[in-house]
């Protein structure tokens, strides 16, 4: 019985996993001309029927990456971030303050009644997979025992960026949509600090 592969010869397989994924958010290092993948992003190894189903909305996994590469970066002072906006009470500085969550510009009751608005104009247009399907791969940032009460805000929160997106791509159609992205995407603009 012929076995063309020889011990102490790498597998290609080893050797290409990953490589095609390689880019400047992939960390890959050569060593001993193997390649040791440092670490690849959630987004980058999704189920791909999701895949097809979000490209059948007329989306890529591309269109999200800057968002998810925010979540895949996120540490816990961002997650924290999150946490006290969901639930904590504060005033516009960040000091607690008394309510049930939020600050004077943003509330999570309003952002979750917003959700819903956002998820109505989606349905109306054809798109109702969309905000499910963007659910699931963002739940994929924080997989098994990694998931906590902070990493479920943070991912709540990610989730609505990327829901801000797709109300934004279509604002044009319904006016409300732009103030609605603004508002869902504010939590993670605070976390991260960014000016839109």
């Amino acid at each position: 019985m012929s076995n063309d592969w020889q011990a102490g010869e790498p597998d290609e397989a080893t050797l290409n996993w990953g490589v095609a994924e390689a880019d400047s958010s992939t960390k890959v290092r050569i060593r001993k001309g193997q390649p040791e993948i440092k670490h690849i992003p959630f987004y980058k190894f999704p189920y791909y029927p999701d895949v097809l189903d979000l490209r059948k909305c007329g989306y890529e996994i591309e269109n999200f990456a800057e968002i998810f590469d925010q979540l895949d970066g996120a540490h816990y002072r961002h997650a924290m971030v999150a946490h006290i906006l969901l639930h904590l009470p504060t005033d516009e500085y960040g000091r607690m303050g008394d309510g049930s969550g939020g600050n004077p510009l943003w509330n999570p009751r309003r952002a979750r009644e917003l959700e819903f608005e956002v998820r109505a104009a989606l349905h109306r247009f054809g798109l109702s997979d969309v905000p499910t399907l963007l659910r699931r791969m963002i739940g994929k940032a924080l997989p098994g025992d990694s998931m906590t009460h902070i990493g479920v805000d943070l991912l709540n929160v990610f989730f609505w960026a990327a829901l801000a997106k797709v109300a934004r791509d279509f604002a044009w159609r319904s006016p409300n949509l732009e103030f609605a992205a603004d508002y869902l995407e504010y939590p993670v603009r605070r976390a991260f600090r960014t000016a839109r």
